[in-house]
């Protein structure tokens, strides 16, 4: 199997391992399913064999709307034992399941995983498919770096949902158009392979554990569309809908002008969102009281100034009598979020940067670039040093 490396594969590296990358629009889209009731993040099951119903969702991303459908994936798991039946018995049953926390943690996880040095390759005819190799245990390892704890089969198992959950994003048509063409119509991962175990006990036989990224994501790290963002910060992050905030944050205040930071965070607008906005396109589900689902928001929100993402917020209640309709909240932003999106920036500059100067030329990437591995060497170098010249700080 032939494996070939780009200067965009290269510029996704960071030897920074407090950082991941973010993808907009595809991290945006509320991809997972967060149920409101149970413990931990395994997600709850439906019956087995039941015929389980896609989820349609609309959400913003900048000035533009987009729908998203997810086809839920189907998993087998050992059936329980039912009156008189031997428990020895591994009667298996099948379940349709959407993508819940757990899988939110272990793509993050290998997302991560992906910016590590050499881990991605091209592949495919025309190598313009992304992929990326690594163990079942470095998962594990990873997930006990971040105070996370799975076995081998909840990782597993995360990952075949990640690569069974169909998911189509497209792009609500603009007046007067009668339909839009899916941006993305694929699962997370098109492509698992998990190499069966063949010896005894070893974490060796993984090794050749490999998943291909989707169109989307491959998209965007040949167009050199991505931005490092705090991955410290996502993982100590309890909530998933706290993650997504985060998310949301990084790209509401991607876009500004940051150079001014130095003066403090004066003059940068805060951002505004209702609890509706929150539910309707995290991914959360509803409490079946209303003041439960407002109690989960809130304490999501309240978890980012706990963390310094946020500097403080204001929080407006709509009530109808005593009870409470709505909750506005106006969030502001640390200074130490804003000078980690404004190196996410640099980083972002840089890379694009290199790339014209090892590309000869000023147009967008249309294709990926192949280089050998002595130009990986040079593409590391001339990113760190453009960092060092615009902040004092070197990277990877």
């Amino acid at each position: 199997m032939s494996k070939a490396n780009a200067v965009q594969l290269t510029l996704f590296e960071m030897e920074d391992r407090s950082q991941s990358h973010m993808i907009a629009l595809y991290d945006t889209a509320p991809r997972f399913v967060f149920v409101s009731k149970g413990r931990g993040t395994e997600p709850e099951l439906p019956a087995a064999n039941a015929f389980v119903q896609s989820v349609h969702k609309e959400f913003p991303f900048k000035d533009a709307l987009f729908t998203l459908t997810l086809q839920p994936a189907r998993i087998y798991r050992p059936a329980k034992p039912g009156p008189g039946e031997d428990p020895a018995d591994k009667r298996m049953v099948e379940y349709e399941v959407f993508p819940s926390e757990r899988e939110q943690i272990v793509e993050q996880v290998v997302r991560r995983l992906a910016m590590d040095r050499s881990r991605l390759s091209l592949m495919g005819d025309k190598q313009d498919r992304v992929r990326v190799h690594f163990s079942l245990y470095e998962i594990r390892r990873e997930l006990r770096a971040v105070n996370r704890t799975m076995d081998t089969a909840e990782i597993r198992e995360a990952l075949e949902i990640l690569a069974r959950t169909r998911m189509i994003i497209s792009k609500v048509p603009e007046s007067g158009r009668k339909s839009a063409r899916p941006v993305l119509e694929s699962s997370v991962f098109p492509t698992l392979y998990i190499r069966p175990r063949t010896g005894e006990g070893g974490e060796d036989d993984e090794n050749d554990t490999y998943l291909e990224f989707n169109a989307l994501v491959a998209s965007a790290i040949r167009n050199l569309e991505f931005k490092p963002i705090s991955y410290q910060w996502i993982m100590r992050l309890k909530s998933p809908v706290a993650r997504w905030l985060y998310n949301r944050l990084s790209i509401e205040y991607g876009d500004l002008d940051l150079a001014h930071l130095s003066d403090g965070v004066h003059g940068v607008p805060p951002m505004t969102l209702s609890a509706d906005d929150i539910i309707n396109n995290s991914g959360m589900n509803e409490w079946s009281r209303r003041r439960d689902t407002l109690r989960t928001v809130t304490s999501a929100v309240d978890s980012l100034v706990d963390e310094g993402i946020l500097d403080r917020v204001e929080k407006t209640v709509s009530k109808d009598g005593r009870r409470i309709n709505d909750i506005e909240y106006i969030m502001m932003p640390s200074r130490k979020f804003l000078d980690q999106v404004r190196r996410g920036n640099d980083v972002q500059v840089a890379n694009a940067a290199t790339y014209r100067a090892i590309a000869g030329s000023d147009e967008r990437p249309k294709e990926f670039l192949p280089i050998s591995p002595g130009q990986s060497v040079e593409v590391r170098r001339r990113r760190g040093t453009l960092l060092s010249a615009g902040s004092g700080q070197g990277e990877g």
